[in-house]
């Protein structure tokens, strides 16, 4: 994967004109009314329209991003990040000469003057996502535990989707009009930006990732140690769901293989003392059996996931003809 790190904060490759809608930027929020103002200012001022996803906030965060000059799209209940980015893409598909869309946090933990450095491999074709690594070169002060967990998922995400990337949990990223069209995030939980690592390899798309600082204003809203396992735990749901033979059929198939390797050395017991070791038998009975149980669960999910897929595609190409001919 390329890694962008020479880029200057002063070269603004975007804000292409009025002639242009050039980079939007989609800032998913829920309830970021202390930050959001400022957020969407200061972004304004390296993209050329900012959309805000509203997620069923309950405070002002809705009618302070309007006034500090974004389009507010509203959710009616908190959906989650994966149905809030869903509704901030489908808003930038109906605008006109999009270049690039930008995605960030709306807590400020993201610095708007990074928005260049991260578009540039977009505007330049080489590159169809664009994820703002805080990993890639270390300038902001991260705290250690932070590290540790955001370094833990990433490898457990590399692993499992095939994509390697130094930052797999960053929601500062960037995409060209063909991964916007291209992606749809069906995550309800905390694991969209891994999602979307699942998503990058079948779709296609060229990944890069490039240098970004971090801060962050608000402290923790959530028990650190517990936000992580939450996450940990919906990775380990998306692996299940995505990496079915990954997930299920090697270990059992490493079950059975170790659970056939014990009845060898069990035959091998039976026939010297002429004594059946119960317990070394039903460990056996139990590698075996569970270890094909498990493997067999694998391959039907495999085959249910891969038909899932096509059915999704076919619809999606259905769709895609029938708008088309609509609006022809």
């Amino acid at each position: 994967m390329t890694n962008y790190t020479n880029i200057k904060e002063t070269e603004r490759p975007g804000l292409l004109g009025p002639r242009s809608t050039g980079i939007v930027a989609v800032i998913p929020a829920f309830n970021e009314e202390r930050f959001i103002a400022s957020v969407v200012f200061t972004t304004l001022q390296f993209a050329d329209k900012v959309i805000v996803v509203d997620d069923g906030s309950s405070d002002r965060t809705a009618s302070l991003a309007e006034k500090a000059g974004a389009m507010v799209v509203r959710q009616p209940l908190n959906m989650g990040k994966a149905q809030a980015l869903n509704a901030g893409f489908k808003a930038a598909r109906r605008l006109e000469n999009v270049a690039v869309v930008v995605c960030l946090d709306g807590d400020a933990q993201h610095d708007a003057r990074d928005i260049p450095a991260v578009v540039a491999p977009v505007l330049a074709e080489e590159a169809d996502v664009v994820i703002g690594s805080r990993f890639l070169d270390i300038k902001s002060d991260i705290p250690a535990w932070r590290q540790v967990g955001q370094h833990t998922l990433t490898t457990v995400t590399n692993i499992a989707s095939g994509v390697h990337t130094t930052d797999s949990q960053s929601g500062f990223r960037a995409f060209s009009p063909a991964a916007v069209e291209a992606l749809h995030f069906t995550s309800t939980d905390l694991s969209v930006e891994s999602e979307m690592q699942f998503l990058f390899r079948p779709a296609g798309l060229r990944v890069v990732e490039a240098p970004v600082n971090v801060q962050y204003l608000d402290g923790n809203k959530r028990n650190p140690m517990i936000h992580g396992l939450q996450v940990l735990d919906a990775l380990l749901s998306l692996v299940a769901r995505r990496r079915p033979l990954m997930f299920f059929s090697l270990p059992g198939l490493v079950s059975t293989l170790i659970g056939l390797l014990l009845s060898v050395y069990l035959v091998h017991t039976m026939m010297v003392s002429g004594n059946l070791p119960v317990g070394l038998a039903v460990l056996v009975a139990f590698l075996v059996s569970g270890g094909i149980t498990v493997g067999v669960t694998g391959i039907v999910l495999h085959s249910m996931h891969k038909f899932a897929e096509r059915v999704d595609q076919d619809v999606r190409q259905s769709l895609s003809i029938y708008l088309e001919r609509v609006t022809n």
